[in-house]
Parts: structure tokens; C-alpha cells; sequence
């Protein structure tokens, strides 16, 4: 049973994938929490810090199969995160009271942001996916449609011909800058959190950085500077990516809408029996798929905003602003490619279908809109013509 759009049976594939979906699961998640476990104790017995007997057995269960879903919701909902209840069934797990060696020297948030940032990766490589099938279906159009003339328009007026292929070629530019953009931020944002109660790591009085490097080599993460518990820039600039690339498309979709007016008819949505239909009016094929990317882009971009307000934190632990955090970044992540549908909805097959070319250069009343370029050389005798 789903409960928000993303989840929902019926809506769920308009605003998101299941790759996605799969990413920010529960489960997903808490492997995460045991991924993370997992490679502490390794580095942790290789380094002598904890005995090696318990390092194995705590790697021995690090299984998200044996961990009790149902049992760590409780936990969850009692303690107010899930990190301690899968430590402590993990715990539970082990022989001898080997257990009690996991989690040495960390802390909940430790395993948290570590846990994000993994999520982080894996999303943004379907992200980079879908840009890099924009961009090729943009680069295609481009090239095909180069010579191909419609009309250019100022403030919804028609201004001077342009070709198809130059509208396409700048969202491309564009597009092209975020994907610049997905490269240089990926060293910033995709570095781990190993820093113990106020990200001193007081608590391990010998290797403490020694196990700090091996945990982030282990996870393929960048090791930290320092401790980053309160200080959340990498994550909202995440969001503020995701809401740059959002604008982009949103442009995409409100040209199309406008486009695919009846009066102007120039390109088209593709067609499939029953899509974009009205329940009242046969005539109807409604832009269906830039409507709810212009939607879901705006919902984007406000999970962004919350991501800025989560970086004003207190001192080295906050008080509800990691919270928010924590809330938002599922859902700015999980609804970027749902309205992105590069599969069978995006940019690509939105503008492939049938272009007017010719036709849609009518004249408008009391103008021309060739007449900037001809008129150059008068213009500059005798100044623009005024308007009739």
C-alpha cells in the first residue's frame, strides 16, 4: 500500500522508476547500515583495534536476510532511529558476545550519512543515465532538424524564424552543463562519515584515522577532511543540482505545452491510443507528460529549499534540522527521473514525433517577421519602421 505518490500503485511510475524506488528502500537502507558495519569491522580487525575473532563473526551476520524488518520498525518508531535496532539485533546475532565489538567508535549518525551518501551514489548514476539519454536524443534532433524553420517567439509574439534544430541545440547546451556539473560534484558530495559522538573520534584512543581511511576505502568513498555531522553543504548541493536540472526540463516541458496548442501545432507528445485523453472532449490530446514534469519539477525544487534550510544547524549534533534532511532528500531524489521518463516520455519522443515546418511560419497582422534582418540596412539610414 502506497501512501505518497512515489509509493502509489497507480501513480507511482508517472513520478518515479522502480530502479529508484529500489535505491531508497528500507531495505536498500538498512543493507546500507550493514554494509557500513561490515567494512568497520574489517578494517577494524585488520588494525588490531577489535579482536579478529569478532570481526569475522560480525561479518559472518552482517546479512540483511537475517535482520527482522518487522522487529526494527518497532525499534524505530521507540527510539527514533533505525541505526541502534540493527546494531543491536546484529549484536543479537553474534556468538559469545562477539557482537558487542560492532559499531566500535561510532556513532548513529555516523552510519546514517555514510548510509545517504551510498543511496546518493547509486541514484545519481541513474540520474547521469538519464541525462546522458536526453542529451543524445537533444544532439539527434539537432542535427536532424537544423534546417528545419519554425518561428521564433518574444513574450509569446512571434519575433523572427529560428529552425527546430537551434531550440533543441541550446536546452542541449544546457543539459550539457549539468551533466559538467554531475562530474565535479561527485568528489565533493561522495565522501563518508566516521567521526564518533562530536566527530572527534575520542572514543578510539589509537588508529582512530587509520580506521577512518580503510572504512572509506572499503565503501569506495572519499574519507572526510573532518567531521561534516552539521555542516551539510554536499547534501544540498545534491538537492541544488537536481533543482537546476529540474529547471531545465521544466523548460523543455512548457515549450511543448505551448507548442502543442491546437493554433500552433508545431510538435506533439507521441501518440498512443487513449493518452493525454479527455473524459468530456473527444478533440482533446492533452501535453499529459509535460504536465506532470512541469509538477513534479516544482516539487523538486521546494525539496531543494528544505535541503538550504537543513544547513543552518546547531553546534555539533542539531535539533531537527538533520531531521529535515533526512525527510527530504528521498523524495527530491526519488521524483527527479519519474518526470524525466526518458524511457518512453522524455525530450527525445516528445519532440521526434510530427513537426510543422513551413506552415506554422504565418504572418502576423501588421508585421513580418523576416523583416529584422532585411531591414538592417534602411534601419540604419532611417532608423526601425515604426509600428502601424
Amino acid at each position: 500500500m502506497g501512501a505518497s505518490i512515489i509509493d502509489s500503485s497507480i501513480f507511482g511510475n508517472i513520478f518515479s522508476t522502480d530502479a529508484m524506488r529500489q535505491v531508497w528502500s528500507d531495505r536498500n537502507r538498512t543493507e546500507k547500515y550493514l554494509d557500513i558495519e561490515r567494512a568497520l569491522a574489517v578494517v577494524q580487525g585488520r588494525l588490531g583495534i577489535i579482536p579478529q575473532e569478532a570481526a569475522d563473526e560480525i561479518v559472518r551476520n552482517c546479512d540483511i536476510d537475517k535482520i527482522d524488518m518487522d522487529k526494527l520498525r518497532a525499534q524505530t518508531e521507540r527510539i527514533g532511529y533505525p541505526v541502534l535496532g540493527v546494531v543491536s539485533q546484529l549484536n543479537a546475532l553474534c556468538r559469545d558476545r562477539l557482537g558487542e565489538y560492532c559499531h566500535w567508535g561510532a556513532t548513529t549518525q555516523d552510519i546514517t550519512d555514510t548510509a545517504t551518501v551510498m543511496q546518493i551514489r547509486e541514484g545519481l548514476d541513474l540520474v547521469e543515465a538519464e541525462l546522458n539519454a536526453i542529451c543524445a536524443a537533444l544532439a539527434d534532433l539537432s542535427k536532424r532538424y537544423r534546417d528545419t524553420p519554425v518561428i521564433g517567439r518574444s513574450n509569446l509574439q512571434q519575433a523572427i524564424p529560428v529552425t527546430f534544430g537551434f531550440k533543441t541545440a541550446a536546452i542541449l547546451a544546457g543539459m550539457e552543463r549539468h551533466r559538467e556539473r554531475l562530474q565535479q560534484l561527485r568528489p565533493r558530495v561522495l565522501m563518508g562519515e566516521f567521526g564518533g559522538a562530536c566527530g572527534t573520534l575520542a572514543s578510539i584512543e589509537s588508529g582512530a584515522m587509520e580506521t577512518q581511511a580503510g572504512l572509506m576505502a572499503e565503501l569506495g568513498l572519499a574519507q572526510p577532511d573532518i567531521a561534516w555531522h552539521t555542516v551539510r553543504d554536499t547534501i544540498a548541493e545534491v538537492g541544488a543540482f537536481l533543482g537546476l536540472v529540474g529547471g531545465s526540463l521544466g523548460k523543455i516541458a512548457m515549450d511543448v505545452k505551448l507548442m502543442m496548442q491546437h493554433e500552433v501545432a508545431e510538435v506533439f507528445e507521441p501518440f498512443a491510443p487513449g493518452r493525454g485523453s479527455s473524459s468530456t472532449m473527444p478533440q482533446k490530446r492533452n501535453p499529459i507528460s509535460s504536465c506532470y514534469i512541469h509538477a513534479a519539477v516544482s516539487v523538486v525544487r521546494q525539496h531543494s529549499a528544505a535541503l538550504m534550510d537543513a544547513m543552518i544547524a546547531d553546534h555539533e549534533r542539531s535539533t531537527g534540522p538533520w531531521e529535515i534532511d533526512g525527510d527530504d532528500r528521498q523524495h527530491r531524489t526519488d521524483q527527479w527521473p519519474g518526470h524525466v521518463g526518458s524511457r518512453d516520455d522524455g525530450p527525445g519522443p516528445v519532440y521526434r514525433s510530427r513537426i510543422r515546418p513551413r506552415p506554422g511560419l504565418r504572418p502576423v497582422p501588421h508585421g513580418d517577421q523576416e523583416q529584422s534582418p532585411a531591414a538592417r540596412p534602411a534601419g540604419r539610414a532611417s532608423g526601425n519602421q515604426p509600428a502601424p
